[in-house]
């Protein structure tokens, strides 16, 4: 779409995306020639001029006028042709999922993960974010730093665009929703807040240049001694990352139209899988004992598993047609 913005819009209650087509001047919009008038015919025989005669002129059909064709037809056709691709993302989706899960289930079986101060701060971030999000919901209908969501929202559609050599015209923010102008409405740019934590990418480049200079993990306690920097660190990553799935979920519920734009189907299976992708690369960073070779094995080892299901599916419905 390049050339041409759209408006991808975001809120409690987001609207429709684009602009309307407005019609272009066809032939039955402009009006007709005036005709001169009959002249008088002379009778040859007495040299008299006939009366004229008014001749009534046949009925014209009106002929509708030429319309742009609507890019609403095309992005619906797109989001049927990304929801038949999204179909054949599923068996990837499948085989990340059950790696995923016997991953961790090593790491916290194994290595036991679950018992280490990393994971029980991480967890107590996400926990606090979730208590006071659910308490939001139930005292004031809606959860808290609203605005601050909208805001991180539509500056991610923002930074996506950019790096997709696009142009922003305009971004707006209110209370309760919010919009970009874009000429670059890719799936990628109108995906990317749900699946691209961006308050977890802030703190990581507010902690980098401290890690550069001293490493976390040796730093003294601060606060009187009680409390090792890593644990903070580790406490507010769990905290935002709460805050982005928290609000991703939320927000799906709502009815996007950055969704309904290339497809629901096809957006939220991209939006499971790359939020998937992304809790995988914490879990290999973060627990002891589990590296990438750990997890290319599991998932090596369930895509094979998953190949030789499918294969037999296939064989026996071979075998059933041909009996038949």
């Amino acid at each position: 779409m390049e050339g041409r913005s759209a408006k991808l819009r975001t809120g409690a209650a987001s609207g429709a995306i684009g602009a309307h087509d407005e019609p272009l001047p066809g032939r039955a919009d402009r009006p007709a020639p005036a005709k001169p008038p009959a002249r008088p015919k002379r009778d040859k025989a007495s040299g008299r001029v006939s009366p004229r005669r008014e001749v009534a002129d046949p009925p014209v059909p009106k002929r509708e006028p030429a319309r742009r064709v609507s890019g609403l037809g095309r992005r619906v056709r797109v989001a049927w042709i990304k929801n038949i691709f999204g179909f054949f993302l599923l068996p990837l989706a499948w085989v990340w999922t059950v790696s995923f899960v016997g991953l961790f289930g090593k790491a916290t079986v194994h290595h036991r993960f679950w018992m280490t101060e990393d994971f029980w701060f991480f967890a107590l971030g996400g926990t606090l974010w979730l208590v006071a999000f659910s308490g939001g919901l139930y005292v004031k209908g809606q959860p808290p730093l609203l605005k601050w969501y909208i805001f991180v929202h539509e500056w991610t559609h923002a930074i996506w665009a950019f790096q997709s050599n696009g142009r922003v015209d305009e971004i707006q923010v209110n209370e309760d929703h919010g919009h970009i102008l874009t000429n670059k409405p890719t799936a990628l740019v109108t995906l990317a807040p749900y699946f691209y934590p961006a308050p977890c990418v802030v703190l990581i480049l507010l902690f980098a240049p401290f890690a550069l200079f001293y490493p976390l993990e040796e730093a003294p306690p601060i606060f009187w001694g009680l409390v090792p920097p890593m644990a903070i660190f580790l406490g507010l990553m769990g905290l935002c990352w709460s805050f982005h799935f928290t609000y991703t979920i939320w927000m799906i519920r709502k009815g996007q139209s950055d969704l309904r734009m290339h497809g629901n189907f096809f957006s939220l299976v991209v939006i499971y899988l790359v939020n998937l992708m992304v809790v995988t690369v914490f879990l290999v960073v973060s627990a002891a004992g589990v590296e990438w070779r750990t997890f290319l094995r599991e998932l090596l080892h369930h895509t094979e598993d998953f190949s030789d299901v499918v294969w037999r599916l296939l064989c026996h419905a071979w075998e059933l047609c041909l009996s038949v």
